[in-house]
């Protein structure tokens, strides 16, 4: 698959970093997700950490795809996480689908911090989630993803 070799030499913690693509993916099909999002979350980290272009996803997997992929990543020409988040968000508020994929990277994330016993990681995502759910929660939307996340820090 290309974004297993996209990040072939990558680790995510202990573990190849395919673990976490297919967590995000399982976390998509838990809720319900199929098509352009499952390949999305195949793909939301190869333009930002692997070896793959907004254009060479676009030819392969389609304009919407490679949108949620793009809107996803995070700057390169910026050090800090704050300013990265912010335009990050910036891209997921124009283009609303990638903010499925930005969930279920989260919760991704998060399910392993607590199965790792990370503690630096989930208190890391638990001090961000008001101001995430600020830049992109909207009434309806997702709702059901929005809940589970918030029930991972209680």
């Amino acid at each position: 698959m290309v974004a297993f070799l996209a990040h072939k030499n990558h680790t995510y913690d202990i573990f190849p970093y395919e673990k976490h693509l297919l967590d995000v993916v399982d976390v998509l099909k838990r809720f319900g997700f199929a098509g352009d999002f499952i390949l999305a979350g195949y793909l939301h980290d190869t333009i930002e950490d692997g070896n793959l272009t907004y254009n060479k996803i676009k030819k392969a997997f389609g304009l919407n795809v490679a949108e949620m992929v793009l809107a996803v990543t995070d700057p390169s020409d910026v050090r800090s996480r704050r300013e990265k988040k912010t335009r990050v968000y910036e891209k997921i508020n124009a283009y609303p689908n990638a903010l499925i994929i930005k969930l279920a990277d989260r919760i991704a994330n998060v399910e392993h911090g607590v199965r790792m016993g990370n503690d630096e990681k989930f208190e890391m995502y638990r001090e961000e989630q008001e101001e995430f759910k600020s830049a992109l929660k909207k009434p309806g939307h997702v709702d059901n993803m929005w809940e589970y996340l918030d029930g991972l820090f209680e």
